[in-house]
């Protein structure tokens, strides 16, 4: 059964609505307590997976690990476990193999489909797009943006940012990348309206860009260094036409990850379409990322 990450997101935004959050932040920890499962954090020594859910005939319990300090790391492990525990078919499908299933949460893990709806579904919890777009609505378009929204939501600057791509009423791209590789890449619907664009996709090799370049320095990752300069569409993107964007970068720290923001409050919030004769890009595949910082 192939994975169905918008019907995951879907269900995790109701979820969120149902259970009377009207505003940020969503605590996962609260919905634990309220649906009576038992919560157990794992020592900070015991390193490995994220977390995991565990059935027992009528008891739930769901552990999450605390070796990684991120708070917003741990809140989406747990949004993660629930999404297993309310999504229709995850506990059947995780009980033919034992009542106990580990995890690792936050895209990081194999590409299986209950895997990837859980993450899904623990994003559209967390990050529901209609707050997401009330927040944005408000804010600096680029990098601030995204790091008042990690603030408020408690959840990761890199769950944020993927968030804020996937719901901008703007043209805005994020990548996230490792060493000179792309480890994944997310575009708002109106920077996908900017041309004729080669989607970056995991593996592919960073362009010659700033973010290379920051890359080069491991110090800069590892101190959470930044760097801001122009950049162009073309130079990232291969597309048909010149656009001048602002590239923001930042290292994620311990994670070895950067995340680059591409965006410019110049653009108009909804660029012309190009008729290219082709589908607008979709979900063709399945990015693996880390929420980490």
């Amino acid at each position: 059964m192939a994975a169905r990450p918008t019907w995951a997101r879907s269900c995790g935004e109701r979820k969120a609505k149902e259970l009377g959050f009207e505003n940020f932040p969503i605590d996962p920890f609260e919905i634990v307590r309220e649906e009576e499962i038992l919560l157990m954090p794992k020592k900070p020594e015991q390193v490995g997976v994220s977390g995991g859910i565990l059935f027992n005939g009528d008891d739930v319990g769901i552990f999450y690990s605390t070796d990684i300090a991120s708070v917003g790391f741990q809140r989406f492990t747990v949004a993660h476990e629930l999404g297993h525990y309310f999504l229709p078919g995850h506990p059947a499908e995780i009980q033919k193999s034992g009542p106990a299933h580990i995890s690792r949460a936050g895209f990081a893990g194999p590409a299986i489909p209950i895997e990837i709806e859980a993450d899904h579904f623990a994003s559209g919890l967390l990050l529901p797009t209609s707050m997401v777009r009330r927040h944005l609505a408000e804010e600096v378009v680029g990098l601030e943006g995204i790091e008042t929204l990690a603030n408020v939501s408690l959840c990761s600057l890199t769950a944020s940012a993927i968030r804020t791509a996937e719901c901008a009423p703007y043209p805005m791209a994020i990548v996230v990348s490792q060493g000179e590789q792309v480890r994944y890449c997310f575009m708002s619907d109106g920077f996908k309206q900017l041309g004729r664009l080669t989607f970056l996709r995991k593996g592919d090799g960073l362009p010659d860009t700033l973010t290379r370049d920051f890359n080069a320095d491991g110090a800069n990752v590892a101190s959470a260094r930044r760097a801001c300069e122009a950049t162009d569409l073309f130079r990232w993107f291969e597309g048909d036409r010149s656009v001048i964007l602002d590239e923001e970068v930042v290292g994620l720290g311990g994670y070895g990850l950067t995340l680059t923001v591409l965006s410019s409050e110049d653009l108009p919030d909804e660029p012309d379409e190009e008729d290219d004769g082709e589908a607008d890009l979709v979900e063709s595949y399945t990015p693996r990322f880390a929420y980490g910082r």
